[in-house]
């Protein structure tokens, strides 16, 4: 059962400001934890240093299981991306790099249909496959029915931003849920939810075996889930092992 932990994280604002200083904790064993404190305080920022997003100044990370991250800009994504693109984000790396190499052989292709490229495009489509490619599709196939009622072949290249924000966040929350990651690490996973996906989300969070660590302000979201609160203020994190109530 995947862990993480971080020790003595130190991380300082370009102004050079300490946002955390001296910050540890350890969330394992399938426990649900929650990252909570005021608004500034530096709550995402610790997340995307376990996330591997920002490297701190001080202090280390480790973890164990993988890792699958929900980012804070979910729910607001208007960038053009597709629904393709925003599971592809959430696989491994070696599933990502030979998306990218496939791509690329489709538009050599599509540019010149020679020999070459009729080559270069079975090698990518072979490397596809034992990347794990086609069981991912199956995957994604599995989230996009749950989250959006559709097969994976008929929403694939839908942009992203034509989702609603409740609809963003459900697809990512269905990937990760579903996935081989051990450790899942949300921030505002509630966040454009509406009643029923907050419903949703609570009983998906008991259910799992997966050890989870999130930034949320839903009180009832952390009465309800969070079987640890990790307080974060004035660049410390505060480790209480009871919920929080």
């Amino acid at each position: 059962m995947g862990h993480v932990e971080a020790a003595h994280l130190t991380h300082a604002l370009p102004d050079g400001r300490v946002l955390l200083g001296d910050a540890s904790f350890r969330v394992g064993e399938g426990t649900k934890a929650a990252l909570v404190g005021p608004n500034g305080a530096g709550k995402t920022t610790l997340l995307r240093l376990v996330a591997g997003d920002e490297l701190p100044q001080d202090g280390a990370v480790s973890s164990s299981g993988g890792l699958g991250v929900m980012r804070q800009f979910i729910g607001g994504i208007r960038d053009g991306s597709t629904v393709f693109d925003l599971l592809l984000s959430l696989a491994p790396p070696r599933v990502r790099a030979a998306a990218e190499r496939l791509d690329a052989a489709e538009l050599a292709m599509m540019e010149r249909d020679d020999e070459p490229a009729q080559l270069r495009y079975a090698a990518a489509l072979a490397e596809w496959g034992d990347a794990g490619g086609y069981d991912a599709e199956v995957h994604w196939d599995a989230c996009t029915v749950a989250a959006l009622g559709s097969p994976f072949d008929q929403c694939r290249w839908r942009e992203v931003g034509t989702l609603s924000g409740g609809e963003q966040k459900r697809l990512v929350l269905e990937s990760l849920l579903r996935g081989r990651d051990e450790v899942l690490l949300l921030d505002e996973p509630d966040n454009y939810l509406d009643v029923p996906g907050k419903i949703w989300l609570e009983q998906q969070l008991a259910a799992t075996a997966k050890t989870v660590l999130l930034v949320s302000h839903d009180r009832e979201l952390l009465a309800n889930c969070a079987q640890r609160i990790i307080t974060v203020e004035d660049g410390r994190a505060w480790v209480h092992g009871g919920g929080f109530a």
